[in-house]
């Protein structure tokens, strides 16, 4: 699309902050105050969940994910965003969280060739209800800007209960089982990049990547728009 015409596209549609929502201006998807006052994961982070150093929790648990990072933090503005992509799947939202994504994958995991992106996928039922996998819908938007090929490898098999309030034990144990590799993409020595929207206690991408190494992938990484900040649990182990 020439310029102009994405020029005037903008005047009839125009841009948004991908976190706040505020228009701004033609071919930026951040605002100023959000550029400034966004809750950005900074570095040094943690080289196995991402998060800052300071606001690590994880203990390097083992997980079937080589690493995972994310741009940003589920709080504030944070938030916000979380619930515009999960709640409406708006385009600038998706985009935006995508561009500083793909910024993401490429100074931390720069020296990987990936084969495939796929992402986190989510059960028929909630799919219907829903109408798109937010998920899916970054990992197609992040498979264009790196210019790795998306496929969709992964299914869910069951519905699982809402892995919110529950200790890190409990979300492992809803979702074991739960998900199966899908279609006949040859996976064996393939190195995969797992997308989902919210990073918490990582439970759903280690299920995930569990699959995909038992059907032979080598290795897979996990990049995620959003990170929870974890809070100690007695049952956390």
């Amino acid at each position: 699309m020439h310029d102009f015409n994405r020029w005037l596209l903008n005047l009839l549609y125009p841009a948004r902050c991908c976190l706040c929502g505020e228009v701004v201006a033609w071919r930026e998807h951040l605002c100023d105050t959000c550029r400034r006052e966004a809750p950005f994961v900074l570095p040094p982070v943690c080289d196995f969940c991402g998060r800052s150093s300071d606001k690590c929790n994880c203990r390097n648990k083992s997980r079937a994910y080589e690493r995972c990072v994310m741009p940003f933090y589920y709080e504030g503005v944070g938030r916000k965003a979380a619930g515009i992509l999960k709640n409406q799947g708006e385009v600038s939202t998706v985009n935006g969280l995508a561009i500083e994504m793909a910024e993401l994958v490429r100074r931390e995991y720069g020296g990987i060739s990936f084969d495939y992106v796929t992402a986190v996928p989510l059960h028929a039922d909630s799919l219907r209800q829903r109408g798109f996998n937010q998920s899916e819908l970054l990992a197609k938007a992040l498979s264009s800007c790196i210019r790795v090929p998306f496929c969709p490898l992964l299914t869910k098999i069951y519905r699982t209960p809402s892995q919110k309030e529950q200790t890190l034990m409990r979300r492992e144990a809803n979702l074991l089982g739960a998900f199966d590799v899908i279609g006949d993409h040859p996976l064996r020595g393939k190195t995969i990049l797992l997308v989902d929207d919210l990073h918490t206690t990582g439970a759903t991408l280690h299920e995930c990547a569990k699959m995909l190494q038992i059907y032979g992938a080598e290795r897979v990484y996990a990049v995620t728009a959003l990170a929870s900040i974890l809070k100690k649990e007695k049952n956390d182990v």
